[in-house]
């Protein structure tokens, strides 16, 4: 199974995409330099701030005042233009990226709206801040990117690829941790990602699924998925997916006459020594003890 959190899955494996750098560039402006129109491009836009004194952007219609080292992604398709309010500069560096379909090399667009729309406060938020986690790792691999743009060679397309696939890996890391942080804020929305985790669960008990996975899935680091999960439903999510097998077990031992192994196989179990001793540590007895005495209790009950 991949540790790949599940919305970056999506992208790649299904109508999503890998990620592509469109542009790069390194920019000094000052109050010489005042831009009246803003900037609308259909690429995603990494920004990072080298030093500001009094900047800010208009993003959206929103004031967002930028300083030394702050780290910004924006949308496509939004409004946003820099304004430097005096004579000291401000440098800054942009990447502006999007993804590239697998199959066919087609530009996946905006669809891919939903990469952000989880860490926003609001679906029709147009940008966010990226904290200080992981930031040098990030502008590392930005200043690389921008090397190689800078004196290609005929290594460079293959050495950038490698590079944006870095930069995602750690931008992946820094948004989680973020979603983590902001949970802890948002009772709400931890108890709806848990229900989504249950569910999950409930749909999926009998495939391989694993801890990672689940967690995946609601984007959510295993270790603060499990203490979220036990805390809130008084048991881990992996007992709670071994307690689903079990009690779906228990019914097709009820109602059918399909073989133990047959039943194992079909709960989610890959061997059935496995599914015997956890049947046996819950309910107290074997499954082939538990179908016994479930038929004995069916012939004994007055006519």
């Amino acid at each position: 199974m991949s540790n790949m959190p599940k919305i970056w899955e999506d992208l790649i494996n299904s109508e999503g995409g890998l990620p592509v750098v469109v542009h790069s560039l390194q920019r000094i402006m000052d109050g010489r330099y005042q831009v009246d129109a803003e900037s609308v491009h259909d690429e995603f836009e990494l920004l990072y701030v080298q030093h500001a004194s009094r900047a800010h952007f208009e993003i959206d219609g929103r004031d967002v005042p930028v300083h030394n080292h702050d780290l910004l992604l924006i949308k496509p398709r939004i409004p946003h233009k820099l304004d430097v309010d005096s004579d000291n500069p401000c440098q800054f560096w942009v990447l502006k990226f999007c993804f590239v379909k697998n199959h066919d090399s087609r530009i996946a667009g905006v669809s891919l709206d939903e990469f952000l729309s989880f860490i926003s406060d609001t679906d029709t938020c147009g940008y966010f801040t990226l904290s200080s986690i992981y930031r040098a790792n990030i502008v590392g691999d930005m200043q690389q990117i921008m090397q190689e743009s800078k004196e290609p060679d005929e290594a460079s397309e293959f050495m950038k690829s490698l590079l944006v696939m870095e930069l995602f890996v750690w931008l992946s890391r820094s948004l989680k941790a973020q979603w983590e942080s902001s949970l802890a804020t948002k009772g709400d929305k931890l108890q709806e990602l848990l229900e989504a985790a249950r569910n999950y669960i409930l749909e999926n008990y009998h495939t391989d699924i694993s801890l990672d996975d689940i967690s995946s899935y609601v984007y959510i680091s295993t270790s603060h998925f499990a203490r979220a999960f036990k805390k809130h439903y008084g048991i881990s999510p992996i007992q709670y997916l071994l307690s689903v097998r079990i009690q779906k077990a228990k019914t097709m031992l009820e109602e059918t006459n399909k073989k133990i192994g047959d039943i194992a196989i079909d709960v989610g179990f890959s061997a059935q020594q496995r599914f015997n001793d956890i049947f046996r540590k819950q309910i107290g007895m074997s499954p082939s003890e538990y179908r016994q005495s479930y038929k004995e209790s069916i012939t004994n009950l007055p006519s």
